[in-house]
């Protein structure tokens, strides 16, 4: 049986502490994920439902105790069996370097490289807004945390969808008074 494996490194804009912390405690991390809805996340175990396959599965989660500051192995037990191994270390002007790996028992699929992709991304923007503490990002972590983060992945797109026809009828709208205005 061979292995297949994606690695990506990425900067984060947090301290080494908090990364660390955001990846041990993984209720934010678990939800940020597009692949999958969390149905269920508690201290022994995280239930998901895939989005694409719709395929529920449920994890006995690592301990959080078993993950340092400078990284760890976080071996999901289930059905797929998933294991990430992630080392952090710190970098220049408070940077948090995050090496990511995944192994994989088949050939990874290219809508799954682009969720794990956005996975890591989404978890970089959430620790970017939660490192800063000016009253902005307060409110963006807030709103996050509190409707964003309880969504399904569909849902989230949804949203965007709603939220960007909307933006473009309001600039119709915006057009159309101008035109009004200096036309008629």
């Amino acid at each position: 049986m061979s292995d297949y494996r994606y690695e990506r490194s990425l900067k984060v804009a947090a301290p080494i502490e908090r990364v660390a912390g955001f990846f041990r405690d993984g209720e934010a991390w678990f939800r940020l994920n597009p692949e999958w809805e969390v149905l269920a996340l508690d201290a022994q175990s995280l239930s998901v439902r895939y989005e694409r396959s719709e395929r529920e599965a449920s994890y006995r989660r690592p301990a959080g105790a078993d993950f340092a500051d400078t990284g760890g192995a976080l071996v999901f037990a289930g059905d797929p069996p998933r294991t990430i191994t992630l080392a952090l270390s710190p970098q220049e002007n408070g940077l948090t370097r995050i090496d990511w790996s995944e192994t994989f028992a088949a050939p990874i699929e290219t809508m799954r490289l682009a969720e794990l992709n956005l996975w890591l991304q989404a978890c970089a923007g959430y620790l970017t807004w939660a490192a800063r503490s000016d009253r902005r990002a307060r409110l963006a972590r807030w709103l996050l945390d509190r409707f964003w983060l309880r969504m399904s992945p569909t849902g989230r797109r949804v949203s965007l969808l709603i939220v960007a026809m909307e933006s473009l009828a309001l600039l119709l709208l915006i057009a159309v008074l101008l035109i009004y205005r200096y036309l008629g």
